[in-house]
């Protein structure tokens, strides 16, 4: 009995049945499951937004008043029944409460002055970047030169001209910070600007700003979120470092820095004093470097894992 061989129907000449869709994953999805995989940068990011909260609330969270003195409690150790969780300072003030509210200066400065460096160096490095030839010279040249000046002691000289506050030093900072963001940006753009999508939208008469601002700048954001996000730890100890020399935050104003400065002449007998704002500032440079990496990683199409 010769054998019939029938032919097995596939999905696609199946009446009435249609081929599977393939979709393409959200890129949050993609992000989000490439985030976690930094089991540190999750702990970082919890640590930030306790510190950002903490810092925000500071006036609910914090029992006494971060200026009001008391000399008949002063250099007390860290007592939970009084309220002084960190102990109180030379002039009898929490230092729990001083550690909080020098917190909102020192991320304040952070968040600021990074969102300065940032436009100047985008809108820098994208001009630089995009036209090339000499305005790409005169740009980089520049930038060349700021990088050659000590990025501290230009801060230091810059802030005794202008005079030590927290607006000048936000200004400051921003201002002399952006030669990193600057050829970050430019480096983009040049491999960016020879795309086919570029050369379709000059091919349609798109003005050359919607094409840095709309085209090129959308597919650039990536290592310049994860360098405004490794810069901002750098300018709470600009800001630190600044407040310690004198040259910050003014007493009675709160900072870690000045709180650093005050507690050195009496770091034996009260260790409590410069222990706590020091921990704060590792605490949160420490915070921003691991979710910072871990953005790097995330962000990065070319790291699989």
């Amino acid at each position: 009995m010769p054998q019939v061989e029938l032919e097995r129907p596939t999905v696609t000449e199946a009446p009435g049945v249609r081929a599977p869709e393939v979709r393409a994953e959200p890129w949050a999805r993609i992000f989000w499951r490439r985030f976690r995989r930094h089991k540190l940068a999750l702990v970082g990011a919890l640590v930030l937004l306790a510190l950002i909260s903490s810092a925000v609330l500071a006036p609910y969270i914090a029992e006494h008043s971060p200026r009001k003195t008391n000399l008949l409690n002063r250099l007390k150790p860290p007592d939970a029944a009084r309220g002084n969780y960190f102990g109180t300072d030379y002039y009898g003030r929490d230092i729990f409460a001083r550690v909080l509210h020098g917190g909102r200066i020192s991320l304040t400065v952070g968040f600021l002055s990074v969102a300065i460096l940032a436009t100047i160096g985008i809108t820098l490095g994208a001009v630089a970047g995009y036209y090339g030839g000499l305005i790409d010279n005169l740009i980089m040249r520049f930038t060349d030169i700021v990088l050659s000046f000590p990025a501290l002691f230009l801060l230091i000289y810059v802030i005794a001209v202008v005079g030590p506050s927290v607006t000048n030093i936000i200004i400051v900072i921003g201002v002399l910070s952006w030669p990193g963001v600057a050829r970050l940006v430019r480096a983009e753009f040049l491999s960016l600007k020879t795309r086919d999508f570029v050369e379709a939208a000059r091919a349609q008469g798109v003005p050359d700003s919607r094409i840095i601002f709309r085209h090129i700048l959308p597919n650039s954001m990536a290592p310049i979120i994860v360098a405004a996000t490794l810069a901002i730890p750098g300018a709470v100890l600009a800001e630190t470092g600044l407040s310690y020399l004198g040259l910050g935050v003014q007493p009675p104003t709160p900072s870690w820095g000045n709180i650093l400065y005050e507690g050195q002449a009496h770091i034996r007998r009260a260790w409590w004093y410069t222990f706590f704002p020091g921990l704060f500032i590792f605490v949160t440079v420490m915070a921003f470097n691991l979710v910072g990496d871990a953005l790097r990683d995330a962000l990065d199409p070319r790291l699989k894992q």
